[in-house]
């Protein structure tokens, strides 16, 4: 294999490390807080879902089965809930689309009102795709007498951001930072908290957000690349990690974990001062390294056409110093990294190649597995074991299915504040969606049961002593839409006890007193009440409005 970066030996950069949970990682988080008021989000988002054997706009697809939100809907709902606790204004949203994708993605805010976002807050920038190349000659491909393109890549955004002059707009406006993330993977905003507090405590030009990598994993490497006097902090990607590292150590990429920290693809960029975002693209234009990746025949001949292409995560190399970092999350329950790129069948090779699934099956089970985990941090939180199951010739061990929406908790002290007492069992489905805050205390849902909490922004409700019976939500194979079809499953509401409060005020769900002023009554009255289906009839009685 060809060493692209021969002459410079690698080195394992030192950064920050976050474990989930630790007085650290909360620290962090508060920090984080405090800063996102001051944030500007860039979604990379021009990609179809080929790749995954879905034919629509990725940022389309359900992050998860159980409520149908798509991957849009929830970063705009958890930027909103960000504008919500800063008091801010308004957080700018910016999209880089591609030809492919730029009608579907303006289609789908429009039919959906924006997921509640203001129209002004959203912008776009359109990348155009490159010539192919059909050999090492660099001879154009043609198609029909017109020249066949190609994407050119993610790393079109620093220099389509230059040119709308947004960077500058948002830094006009007292905003500090921009964070770019891409289109599936659900983590990216939920982990940002912590890694934005690290990155502002350092005070960083640029910091990316990694996780622990696995050898011969599909995924860049953080190195500290040494030649001469020169110095770099660079992500070298995973095909060029092999001959780099062999070149060097004679071993290639084969330790797990590897001890190079695993790139993924969300930045945090410092939009002010000399070396800040603004600066930089005023110098550069933000034309970040192009490169050609040729996939090679046995005789040196193309396999496919090739393109020059560009990476997003490459912008560092346009500093003329400044500050480079990197903050590690970890979590012990499921990596803070669960994109969603691969089809079911390669999602299957990747296993056997003991790596992450990385499919849409895998990363509905990462989302609840994330979601369960962060719903632990209250005091005397159960959680159920998890159900296996085969979808797709893929085996999934699926948690139980919690959904926590972004206004109910953003940040781990959120969770300790409103959570004391819940169980949810294995198989059981728990939601809590809308923008009111809620609180809950002594909460069981039993096994296969479904409880679902929706309220409107200006509701306080509190549920109390509350054990949930019912058939509940269930996994069933195979799917039927094509969103159902590359994960193999579809969720099946057969009931569920569904606590609905739309009006602003505060409330309280608890079960009833029914004892008497004999001191003898038997206790078993004031066991948390179960409520099956017909839990709608009984709510006039239970619901103690208070204001």
């Amino acid at each position: 294999k060809v060493n692209p970066l021969e002459g410079w030996t690698p080195s394992v950069p030192q950064g920050d490390l976050l474990e989930a949970h630790s007085e650290e990682w909360r620290a962090m988080e508060r920090v984080g807080l405090r800063e996102v008021g001051a944030c500007a989000f860039v979604l990379v988002a021009g990609g179809l879902g080929e790749r995954l054997g879905y034919d629509g706009i990725k940022v389309s697809l359900p992050a998860e089965s159980t409520t149908g939100t798509c991957y849009l809907e929830l970063y705009i709902k958890t930027i909103l809930a960000f504008e919500r606790r800063s008091a801010t204004t308004q957080l700018p949203l910016c999209l880089m689309l591609s030809k492919d994708t730029e009608a579907a993605t303006r289609a789908l805010l429009k039919e959906h009102n924006n997921f509640g976002m203001r129209a002004d807050q959203i912008s776009f920038v359109v990348q155009a795709g490159v010539p192919a190349l059909s050999d090492d000659k660099a001879r154009f491909v043609l198609d029909h007498d017109n020249i066949l393109c190609k994407p050119h890549g993610h790393g079109d955004v620093h220099s389509l951001l230059a040119q709308s002059g947004l960077p500058k707009k948002w830094l006009d406006r007292g905003l500090k930072r921009v964070f770019f993330f891409q289109d599936t993977n659900a983590f990216a905003l939920r982990t940002l908290l912590p890694a934005l507090g690290s990155a502002a405590s350092r005070n960083l030009d640029v910091c990316s957000t990694c996780v622990e990598r696995r050898a011969g994993e599909a995924m860049g490497a953080l190195c500290l690349l040494k030649k001469d006097n020169k110095s770099l902090l660079k992500n070298v990607e995973y095909n060029q990690l092999e001959p780099l590292l062999l070149a060097a150590t004679g071993k290639g990429d084969v330790e797990t974990p590897s001890p190079y920290p695993g790139n993924t693809n969300q930045l945090i960029i410092s939009l002010q001062g000399e070396h800040g975002y603004v600066a930089t693209l005023e110098r550069t234009g933000g034309n970040v390294p192009e490169f050609v990746n040729p996939k090679f025949n046995a005789n040196r001949t193309f396999k496919k056409p090739a393109r020059l292409e560009c990476m997003m995560q490459d912008y560092p190399q346009l500093l003329q110093g400044g500050s480079v970092g990197f903050v590690t999350l970890s979590r012990k329950a499921v990596r803070e990294y669960a994109p969603v790129k691969n089809s079911p069948a390669s999602a299957i090779d990747k296993v056997k190649q003991g790596l992450d699934a990385h499919c849409a099956s895998s990363g509905e089970a990462d989302f609840y597995a994330l979601h369960g985990d962060f719903l632990r941090c209250g005091r005397d939180v159960v959680i159920g074991g998890k159900e296996p199951g085969v979808y797709r010739g893929l085996s999934i061990e699926m948690p139980p299915r919690i959904v926590l929406s972004p206004s109910f908790a953003l940040i781990e002290d959120d969770v300790i504040s409103k959570v004391k007492g819940v169980t949810v069992k294995q198989g059981a489905t728990l939601v809590i969606e809308g923008e009111g805050s809620v609180e809950l205390e002594d909460v069981i849902v039993e096994e296969g049961s479904a409880l679902r909490i929706s309220t409107g922004e200006g509701v306080v409700l509190r549920v109390l002593g509350l054990k949930v019976a019912n058939a509940g939500y269930r996994v069933e194979a195979p799917g039927v839409t094509k969103a159902e079809v590359i994960r193999g499953f579809r969720i099946v509401r057969r009931d569920e006890t569904h606590l609905k409060f739309e009006e602003p005020g505060s409330y309280a769900v608890a079960p009833l007193d029914l004892s008497s002023d004999d001191e003898d009554e038997d206790d078993a009255s004031r066991l948390p009440l179960i409520l099956g289906a017909a839990a709608v009839a009984v709510l006039a009685v239970l619901l103690m409005r208070y204001r």
